[in-house]
């Protein structure tokens, strides 16, 4: 093995050790994955998957950072998640043979395990513990969007945006204080469906009342 492939392997572990799929498993669940995948990168701008396409691969994110999005009648862009360094997408199409339901934009240079759908289902038939997490991350994709939809209908512009930036948190959910990495405030508009202007007034409100603190590049939401 060259140094530039140890390499290679060591930012993708690091990467993958990210995931739920993956966190505090052994070695060897890397090392079996790696040989069925490629490493693939994309400059920032570019589109990786359009809605409607055939789902015939599973990324995984090694540097850089996605949106995953719709479009409404009138071209309106509609952001349904930011995704960055460990998080995986196109899963969805990879188990139910139907078509990619959503875009997903490079929003920075990106690179990525990019791992066929074939190699990708031979290896969870090989590995039980992964093919419960998947399923288990499924579900919890689920309840993320129960989630959501609820939170558009019923909660004003504060409450939205509260709720999503704890969505986009990968703290724990008893923490006290939730750190996200800062989003636009369009990127924030388009997830909640609302405007810019909007969520900037929410967000001078949330930050004068004490619920959240506003730094360089991240966002702390105080939830006592």
């Amino acid at each position: 093995m060259t140094e530039k492939s140890r390499d290679d392997e060591k930012r993708v572990e690091e990467a993958l050790s990210q995931n739920p799929l993956f966190a505090g498993l052994e070695p060897f669940y890397f090392k079996d994955l790696i040989p069925k995948s490629e490493i693939r990168a994309w400059p920032e701008g570019t589109q990786i998957i359009t809605e409607g396409d055939e789902g015939d691969s599973v990324f995984f994110i090694i540097s850089g950072k996605v949106k995953v999005t719709l479009y409404g009648e009138e071209g309106r862009e509609i952001v349904l998640a930011v995704l960055g360094d460990g998080d995986m997408f196109g899963e969805m199409s990879i188990m139910d043979d139907k078509p990619r339901s959503a875009n997903v934009e490079a929003v920075s240079d990106l690179e990525c395990l990019v791992i066929g759908k074939t190699g990708f289902l031979e290896y969870l038939s090989r590995h039980h513990k992964v093919y419960m997490r998947f399923f288990a991350y499924l579900t919890g994709r689920l309840r993320d969007a129960t989630r959501k939809i609820g939170g558009l209908a019923l909660l004003d512009v504060c409450g939205r945006i509260a709720h999503t930036l704890i969505g986009m948190s990968k703290s724990g959910e008893n923490e006290k204080v939730v750190s996200i990495e800062r989003p636009t405030h369009e990127e924030l508009a388009a997830m909640i469906g609302s405007s810019r202007e909007v969520v900037s007034r929410a967000l001078k409100k949330m930050t004068q009342e004490g619920y959240i603190k506003i730094e360089k590049e991240r966002i702390l939401l105080y939830m006592s």
